[in-house]
């Protein structure tokens, strides 16, 4: 009963160890047993198949089981496994459990019977710092005394979530082979884990029971937001925040260093507003210097690194943000700006990106007649942005506004070309979706086509006499006798002649025009006394 109780108790306790399925032996070691030679699967479980990509382990035994007696009389006991220095784990022993281990008998029975390798029965308990994980980790310096190790190739073995190998029977230490440099790629180097074979039903001991153990890593996460989102459009000029989030790993306490950097890659689109840039894990702010650190490689990247990431709490959330200014640099195309991000996670690695869309519109400057216009100016206003965008038409008309993120913009005609009626200006609207261009034109004048179209062009006349005055367009006549008035400063009876004279050309140009096109409307008032009415109405 006695043995029975105690392998019960062995088996209790190393269920819990690290979240293994550690089976029991006997505290017997009295050398007159058989060591169990037999070959058992170890399965190790993932949540992520990632976590056992090229994830190779070194295996050292810690303990053998034995036998004693045969048939239906044998039973099992425990013993610490050849090559094991007794020295090195008797210190692992006592600095973990604060206890003083006695100079005789087997250290592995001991440890087991006394229970001092018991952890916490929660799901993380092989994270927390317990009796057992500091055994471990005490054991993982030192493994150059604990014989020789086997190598396990769990990525060659995995399939799916799950990486079976065979060993002898016995209890192992698993240490990762690339603990030190991490170079698994897309999970973290595991933690140790003590691990063995066997299970004990009904007070009897099964040494060759299969192992099953979740691989203690993780896989590494990281997440870029621009202005909260995956993709925006943003004007040139206008300012946008950047979001990088990810989550303090569980395992840094593991390690004696352990690194953790973000590498950002902004494109030649946009400017870094260092001093914008902060970083909080949880709702604590971190202090730049003494917390992380920022350097500004020459490459045109920039590298934040944690330095306090030992110190901060597993699984806490870690926010780094900061602002940037679009430039003309990345005006161009309709992915003018991409910001990249790495999260380099003690060797492991993750990688996020975000995209700003712009893009622009052109149209065409002529003269009444069709032809080309240079040097006509436009102004547009661009939200989020100080100031407005100004554009000239060059020799071949041409006007071009670039760099503009999607919505609806008003454009002004400012600066008239030379030999040209000064105080007639276009106004239209154009709109983008998606990139997509539509015009709208709105200008009274009918300087302005009031459709999209694949060619748009925006007029500027020598005389009023040009303007395209039918009935559809809606013409408010004496506005542009006041507008000539009051462009002339005219205070002579004979500038007032003059602007009568004109009134009556434009008049009985409007009646020519509204007959050829079918409309019988005519002036509501004779066009000889037109100019001595307050100019408001309409043809």
């Amino acid at each position: 009963m006695k043995m029975r109780k105690l392998f019960a108790g062995i088996a209790a306790a190393a269920t819990l160890l690290g979240g293994m399925a550690l089976s029991a032996a006997s505290a017997q070691a009295d050398g007159s047993g058989t060591v169990v030679t037999s070959k058992v699967n170890f399965t190790f479980t993932a949540q992520d198949a990632k976590q056992l990509t090229n994830r190779k382990l070194d295996a050292y035994k810690i303990a053998d089981y034995v036998q004693y007696g045969t048939g239906s009389n044998a039973t099992y006991g425990v013993q610490t496994a050849d090559g094991v220095d007794r020295g090195t784990l008797k210190a692992a022993l006592e600095s973990a459990t604060g206890k003083t281990v006695s100079e005789t008998g087997d250290l592995m029975a001991w440890a087991l019977a006394e229970g001092v390798l018991s952890v916490d029965n929660s799901a993380d308990g092989a994270w927390n710092n317990s009796a057992s994980r500091k055994f471990v980790e005490s054991l993982k310096t030192t493994t150059d005394k604990l014989g020789t190790a086997e190598e396990v190739d769990l990525g060659a073995a995995a399939n799916g979530t799950s990486a079976t190998v065979t060993l002898p029977a016995g209890l192992y230490l698993f240490v990762d082979a690339d603990y030190s440099v991490g170079t698994n790629g897309a999970a973290t180097p595991s933690i140790a884990i003590l691990v063995g074979s066997g299970n004990v039903k009904d007070g009897v001991l099964n040494p060759l029971t299969e192992a099953t153990v979740a691989i203690k890593n993780q896989t590494t996460a990281v997440t870029k937001k621009v202005n909260g989102e995956d993709v925006i459009t943003a004007s040139v000029g206008q300012k946008v925040t950047y979001t990088i989030t990810s989550k303090v790993p569980q395992n840094t306490q593991y390690y004696s260093d352990y690194g953790y950097t973000y590498t950002d890659t902004p494109s030649a689109g946009q400017t870094v507003d260092f001093d914008s840039l902060k970083v909080t894990v949880g709702d604590k702010s971190l202090n730049k210097g003494t917390d992380y650190t920022v350097a500004q490689n020459k490459n045109g990247t920039f590298t934040v690194t944690i330095s306090s990431i030992q110190k901060q709490t597993a699984g806490a959330l870690i926010t780094v943000t900061y602002a940037a200014k679009v430039t003309e640099a990345g005006a161009s195309g309709s992915k003018a700006v991409t910001n990249a991000v790495v999260l380099s996670d003690n060797g492991a690695e993750a990688t996020d990106s975000t995209t700003i869309t712009n893009s622009g519109f052109s149209f065409t400057k002529t003269d009444a007649q069709g032809n080309p216009l240079a040097g006509a100016t436009f102004t547009i206003r661009v939200p989020g942005v100080d100031g407005s965008f100004t554009a000239t038409s060059d020799k071949t008309g041409t006007v071009t506004f670039k760099g503009l993120a999607d919505g609806t913009y008003e454009v002004n005609e400012t600066t008239v070309p030379n030999g040209f009626q000064q105080s007639l200006k276009a106004k239209f609207n154009v709109i983008i979706e998606n990139g997509e261009v539509k015009f709208r034109g709105t200008d009274v004048w009918g300087l302005a086509p009031k459709e999209s179209s694949d060619k748009y062009q925006v007029k500027n006349v020598k005389n009023v006499t040009q303007l395209p005055l039918t009935g559809a367009a809606g013409t408010t006549l004496f506005t542009v006798v006041a507008l000539l008035v009051a462009g002339a400063g005219v205070p002579s009876h004979s500038s007032r002649a003059s602007a009568c004279a004109d009134t009556r050309s434009i008049a009985e140009t409007i009646s020519e025009k509204n007959e050829i096109s079918g409309h019988s409307r005519k002036p509501s008032v004779d066009a000889r006394f037109s100019c001595l009415f307050v100019p408001f109405h309409t043809f």
